[in-house]
């Protein structure tokens, strides 16, 4: 199959926090890059936090989004957790509502993705799970650099960018172990806000690995071995630790953060 074929029965699930308003602004360019593409997803469900939770903010989501996706499906957290744990708190609710309303197939992304329409053409085989691997610089020397056993061993899914059928998960966090770990937190002085650093494995990508690998999920890397190659020696080469590809398109997806900085086409 084509992934306009995964696209068209899919819902399109994003993420995103408002800052203020001026965070439209930024949001409207990347809706405009993506909109042929997010045309056609079967629906649309946007999970938003902010920096305030505010009448004028919700609102101004709400217009926001309804202009462009009149049917799309609104979620507003009115508390935020801050990194990791807000987005743990987003995409917790993303499955949880999937699950209650009979959505099988999403696409989950987050507002800063961009993508183009070559990606609609892409070839598929019939997997559970499809998914863009995420490693940096020290992720690949734990392998040694080794290119080839990375590419065949190395399994950390981004959380960026996704498709997953949630009619064959259990849960993605357990709500319970998230809540005990923030009360934790609470009590550390000087916390420095990555929770990964005082608990191994505590990093969304990794929540994301065990839930494919617990519910045994069949998954395929949307990028080609060709591809994922040039990119791990760019990687190498510029020594770059973030292992979530900021700024760098790849196959027509790009996580594009830094929006005042250039892309890197692999």
């Amino acid at each position: 199959m084509k992934l306009k074929d995964l696209v068209n029965k899919s819902t399109y699930c994003t993420v995103g926090f408002i800052e203020d308003l001026d965070t439209f602004k930024t949001l409207e360019g990347y809706i405009a890059y993506n909109l042929l593409v997010l045309k056609e997803f079967k629906q649309h469900i946007i999970v938003t936090n902010y920096r305030e939770f505010t009448p004028e903010l919700v609102t101004q989501n709400s217009n926001f989004w309804k202009a462009i996706f009149p049917e799309c499906i609104l979620i507003d957290l009115e508390i935020n957790r801050g990194h990791s744990f807000g987005i743990a708190v987003q995409e917790n609710a993303i499955v949880e509502y999937c699950k209650k309303n009979n959505i099988d197939w999403i696409c989950k992304a987050s507002h800063d993705v961009l993508f183009n329409q070559s990606i609609l053409e892409k070839d598929l085989p019939q997997k559970d799970f499809y998914y863009l691997n995420g490693i940096g610089y020290g992720g690949m020397a734990k392998y040694g650099f080794d290119l080839e056993k990375i590419k065949n061993e190395d399994f950390y899914p981004q959380t960026n960018f996704y498709f997953i059928n949630t009619d064959k998960i259990d849960y993605l966090y357990d709500r319970d172990y998230v809540n005990e770990i923030y009360d934790y937190i609470q009590g550390l002085e000087s916390y420095n806000g990555k929770i990964w650093e005082y608990i191994e494995g505590w990093t969304c990508e990794d929540f994301l690995k065990s839930c494919v690998i617990r519910n045994n999920l069949s998954k395929y890397h949307l990028v080609p071995q060709k591809t994922y190659i040039k990119l791990l020696e760019h990687i190498k080469q510029s020594q770059i630790h973030d292992c979530s590809h900021k700024n760098i398109m790849i196959e027509g997806i790009c996580h594009f953060q830094y929006p005042e900085q250039q892309i890197l086409v692999i």
